[in-house]
C-alpha cells in the first residue's frame, strides 16, 4: 500500500469523483467531560469555545460530502457532551441528507437528559448507543466513568418518553480482578433493560491511555476466551443473536451502519481523526485538534493495492457470522477465492475453524476465538 500525507484538497478531490457511491457516514466529536482510563480514541475534554470552533470546521468538511446517504453515526468522544444548541447546530448540517434509514449517535448516561432525547428525536435519530461499560459502579469508578446506575435508569425513561426504541449498549469485561460471574451480572442487568442490541469488548490496555501508562494488568488468554464463551451462551439464551465477533441483538436489529464496515463498503469518515475508505484509497483525518481547528483536517492518505483490498475484505467479512459471499466476493474483486486461497481454506477447514455454508466462507464457533491466527494463514498466500 502507498501511503502520502494530505491537504484539503486530496480529500475533496477524492469525495468529489466519488459522489453517490457511498452510503454511510461517520461524525467524530472528540469532547468529553472526563477521560476514561481505557479509552485511547481521539478526545478532549469539553471546552464550549472549543467545541464551537470544531462544529464551523465540521460543516465546512461536510459541505464535501455529496452522496445519498443511508446510514449516519455520530460517535466520539462523546456527542451529548456538546450542549444543545451545538448539537442543534450539527443536526441542521445533516439535514440534507433526506434518505437516511438508520441515524445512531453514541450517549453517555451522564450527558444526556429529556431536552436532549427531544432534539435528536426532532432530527431524526432513530437509534442510540449507550455508553454503560458496567453495572458495578465501583468498576465504573476504575475506568473514570461519570455516571451511575440512576443515570442509566434516566435515560431509559427519557428514550421511552421521546418514543426512541432501537438502543443499544456498550459494555467492557476483562478488568483485573473480574470472574466470569462478574461478567454474567452485567449481562443478567443488561437483558432486563428494553434494548434491541449489545456490543461487549474485551478491554484493551493501550500505551497512550491512562490504563497503559499505569501498566494496569491485562487478563490471562485462558479466563478470556471462558469469558467470551460465557457471553455468548448467556446473550444467547436470552434472545440475543450473534452476528458479529463483539455484536449481539434481537432479530431485525443488527447495526447497518457497522455493517458497512464489516461488508467493507465505502463510507466517509468527517471530524478529528475521523477515517473513510473510498474504493481502493483509505484516509486518515489529522489527529491534531489545532490543525483541525485551522481547517486541516487531512493526515493521511492509503492507496491500497489489489491484495490489500481482498485481504481487508477477508480480514472484516469473517468478523461477521454470516461470512463472506463467495459470489459477491469474486465479483468484486475479479479472482476466484476458494482458488486463490485454497490452502488457507482447506487448513482452516480441517482445523475446523472455517466452513463454507450455502456458498459462504464463514468462521465456526471455534473460530471465532482465533480469528487472528486464521488470518494470518490468508496473509501468508499475498
Amino acid at each position: 500500500m502507498l501511503k502520502t500525507s494530505l491537504g484539503k484538497k486530496s480529500q475533496t478531490y477524492m469525495t468529489a469523483i466519488l459522489k453517490n457511491k457511498t452510503e454511510s457516514l461517520y461524525i467524530h466529536i472528540p469532547f468529553c467531560h472526563g477521560i476514561c482510563f481505557y479509552c485511547d480514541f481521539e478526545r478532549s475534554v469539553y471546552n464550549q469555545d472549543k467545541a464551537d470552533q470544531y462544529l464551523n470546521e465540521l460543516a465546512k468538511e461536510l459541505n464535501n460530502v455529496d452522496a445519498d446517504i443511508k446510514t449516519i453515526y455520530i460517535g466520539g468522544g462523546t456527542p451529548t457532551a456538546l450542549n444543545h444548541q451545538q448539537l442543534e447546530f450539527l443536526f441542521k448540517q445533516l439535514e440534507r441528507f433526506k434518505n437516511v434509514e438508520e441515524f445512531t449517535i453514541e450517549i453517555n448516561p451522564e450527558s444526556f437528559d429529556l431536552k436532549k432525547a427531544k432534539l435528536i428525536k426532532e432530527y431524526g435519530v432513530n437509534r442510540v448507543s449507550i455508553g454503560i461499560q458496567s453495572f458495578d459502579e465501583e468498576l465504573l469508578k476504575t475506568m473514570n466513568r461519570k455516571h451511575n446506575l440512576k443515570d442509566i435508569e434516566n435515560v431509559f425513561s427519557y428514550l421511552e418518553t421521546v418514543g426512541i426504541k432501537n438502543r443499544s449498549i456498550d459494555l467492557i469485561y476483562g478488568f483485573k480482578g473480574q470472574q466470569i460471574k462478574d461478567v454474567i451480572a452485567d449481562l443478567k442487568q443488561a437483558v432486563k433493560l428494553p434494548i434491541t442490541h449489545v456490543s461487549i469488548y474485551e478491554l484493551e490496555i493501550h500505551d497512550n491511555t491512562v490504563f497503559g501508562k499505569q501498566g494496569y494488568p491485562e487478563i490471562d488468554d485462558e479466563l478470556s476466551a471462558k469469558m467470551y464463551k460465557g457471553i455468548i451462551d448467556y446473550l444467547k439464551d436470552n434472545s440475543f443473536e450473534q452476528y458479529e465477533i463483539s455484536n449481539f441483538c434481537k432479530p431485525g436489529y443488527q447495526s447497518l451502519h457497522n455493517k458497512a464496515y464489516w461488508h467493507y463498503d465505502n463510507y466517509y469518515g468527517i471530524g478529528l481523526a475521523a477515517s473513510g475508505k473510498l474504493e481502493n484509497y483509505r484516509y486518515t483525518n489529522t489527529t491534531s485538534l489545532q490543525q483541525y481547528l485551522e481547517g486541516n483536517y487531512c493526515g493521511e492518505e492509503i492507496k491500497l493495492s489489489h491484495e490489500d483490498l481482498e485481504f481487508e475484505a477477508i480480514m472484516m467479512g469473517l468478523r461477521l457470522l454470516e461470512g463472506i459471499d463467495i459470489t459477491v466476493f469474486n465479483e468484486k474483486y475479479n479472482v476466484n477465492l476458494q482458488d486463490k486461497y485454497s490452502k488457507a481454506i482447506r487448513n482452516n477447514v480441517e482445523k475446523g475453524l472455517l466452513e463454507i455454508v450455502d456458498n459462504h466462507l464463514k468462521t465456526t464457533e471455534k473460530g471465532l476465538f482465533i480469528l487472528n491466527d486464521i488470518l494470518v494463514d490468508f496473509m501468508e498466500l499475498l
